[in-house]
């Protein structure tokens, strides 16, 4: 019996004799030990010091070990040099790999820590001066699409930025009865002076996701900052499992449906083919006053946000208050009204082939009118937004290529969208808050030729309707979103200036935005230390704008080089 165990050691030994000095060295050793104390190979005492060793980290354990091995004619003089001298080269590489450690995994007596991220460093070239960084904007909105009117259509922008860098830590306990986990992941795309909760939390340092889980029975609760539950997923659905494009641009795809905002998640999983979620999510409301002016400073309105148009008269004297910022210190863009956060729901199928999902959105919009100058004569107006829609993730040629769909249709749902359209617009009338009928929309297709290139192609689109417009004369008002009046042909050209109109003169919105994307990550390293690759994409997109006037092209190409560790 003594010899079948000596061979067994010698067969273990044999299988991975230069793993002793790696992550798992501790793990390599103990067995080791184990089995020499178990055929009485070692003495109590000695097995007693070693694992102690062990258990606190100290070095030289495997040199320890081998002379052991050696002096027990386990192994041979010229084995043990042999192993000797790889062990030293493996700590020494260890010791000096890209100038410092990056240990992948950490444990504690409990929990097991996971450090994740990686370096980026970005090189942004446009074809239109959007003074964006790594995220482009897909509409009107600042940072996006220039105008024709505007010097800056003209002009290339060339950008180099490392603030897609991103650091994460994992957190994860695991009971008998249960699994708990922590996940915190941050960048530096955050911007003090614009911070806000639109679509992503972008406050500076900027956390893009901070959430707690708790897994038991079948049953999950999430609480904390994550992608939406309307976010599609791979398989199930499962937090970090999520179906992100792969794109370089960090504002991802025109038709992708997402947000990262604080949220309450409950998911029960009936066997491993089909989950059922329901997400209570905090709410922001993206709207356009359309044509409303601002009221005129140091009037008893002044407070509110604009002035509403009077049908009957040419002097509007009714208000409407659409942000949180009276007696408070946030931006006017930072915080809508909200009484009641977001609603989503969706159920999931994974049956032998492929990955299917089907949700629903309900959303809540306030806003607060004043009738006239009679401080009594006030009112809350309440109205709400919904959404439905699918996603479908198949393998057509399974672990090579990857086809996926996605859509959502519904009235206030803007928000949702990568390209941001307004979720509501403010009625000239009434003062409520209308949503504006939307469409999103997305195609992609992956491709795995090899483990080291992944090669992908995305097609989406946002498409609003026009609402709430009461006609185009200036006597009588018009407001809405998507008033022909507001565009004007004097925007086609450089220098060109509408003004003269209601309010804010000419206020060009868009209707619809299109665009394809092509690239690919090449991993030019893939190793014991992470991974180094490098990426490249293309995107071409044309807004679409109201008013018969012409649209908007932009082009932009990106190259990223990356190295993440996990």
């Amino acid at each position: 019996m003594k010899k079948i165990g000596i061979v067994l050691l010698v067969v273990f030994l044999s299988i991975i004799p230069v793993k002793i000095i790696k992550a798992d060295s501790g793990t390599v050793d103990k067995a080791i030990l184990e089995i020499l104390k178990e055929k009485q190979m070692i003495t109590p005492e000695k097995y007693q010091e070693l694992s102690q060793k062990l258990a606190s980290g100290k070095k030289n354990v495997d040199e320890e070990i081998l002379d052991l091995l050696k002096e027990k004619n386990i192994i041979t003089e010229a084995k043990h040099e042999e192993l000797e001298a790889k062990a030293a080269q493996e700590q020494k590489a260890a010791e000096t790999s890209a100038g410092f450690s990056l240990p992948k995994l950490v444990t504690t007596n409990a929990v097991k820590l996971t450090l994740g991220g990686y370096i980026d460093n970005t090189v942004v070239e446009r074809n239109r001066y959007t003074g964006s960084d790594v995220s482009t904007k897909w509409n009107l909105t600042s940072g996006g699409f220039p105008l024709r009117n505007s010097p800056n259509y003209y002009q290339d922008e060339f950008r180099e930025t490392a603030r897609a860098t991103r650091l994460s830590l994992l957190a994860e306990g695991q009971e008998d009865f249960a699994k708990l986990a922590a996940y915190v992941e941050m960048d530096f795309q955050g911007a003090g002076t614009s911070s806000n909760y639109q679509e992503t939390n972008s406050w500076a340092p900027r956390i893009r996701q901070g959430f707690g889980s708790y897994t038991t029975s079948g049953w999950s609760l999430l609480f904390g900052q994550a992608w939406s539950l309307i976010t599609m997923n791979k398989a199930g659905i499962v937090a970090l499992k999520e179906n992100i494009p792969m794109t370089i641009d960090a504002g991802y795809v025109p038709g992708f449906t997402f947000t990262r905002n604080a949220q309450v998640r409950l998911v029960k999983n009936f066997g491993s083919m089909v989950s059922v979620g329901l997400s209570v999510e905090s709410p922001q409301t993206l709207y356009t006053g359309g044509g409303l002016p601002a009221p005129t400073a140091k009037t008893p309105n002044s407070n509110y946000t604009y002035q509403l148009l009077n049908p009957n008269a040419t002097v509007a004297s009714n208000f409407v208050d659409v942000t949180g910022t009276t007696n408070n210190s946030n931006n006017p863009s930072t915080l809508s009204l909200d009484q009641y956060p977001d609603i989503v729901g969706k159920v999931a199928f994974d049956p032998c082939f492929g990955h299917y999902e089907v949700y629903g959105l309900a959303r809540f919009f306030h806003s607060r009118t004043a009738w006239g100058l009679v401080p009594s004569n006030h009112s809350n107006n309440d109205t709400t937004g919904w959404g439905v829609g699918g996603a479908v993730l198949l393998p057509v040629v399974p672990k090579l290529v990857e086809l996926q769909g996605s859509v959502l249709a519904g009235e206030g749902i803007g928000r949702y969208g990568a390209a941001n359209f307004p979720d509501v617009v403010v009625n000239p009338v009434s003062g409520k808050l209308d949503p504006i009928h939307e469409i999103e929309l997305l195609l992609g297709l992956v491709a795995h030729p090899n483990d080291r290139l992944d090669v992908f192609t995305y097609a989406g689109m946002e498409k609003t309707s026009s609402r709430d417009i009461l006609g185009t004369a200036k006597t009588k008002g018009f407001g809405g979103f998507g008033n022909p009046f507001y565009a004007t042909w004097a925007l086609v050209d450089e220098g060109g200036y509408p003004g003269g109109a209601w309010g804010s003169g000419s206020l060009v919105q868009a209707s619809r935005v299109d665009q394809i994307t092509l690239g690919g990550w090449y991993s030019f390293y893939k190793g014991n230390y992470g991974t180094m690759r490098i990426g490249v994409s293309d995107a071409y997109s044309h807004l679409y704008l109201y008013g018969n006037i012409p649209g908007e092209y932009m082009n932009v190409g990106m190259v990223s080089f990356r190295y993440s560790w996990k």
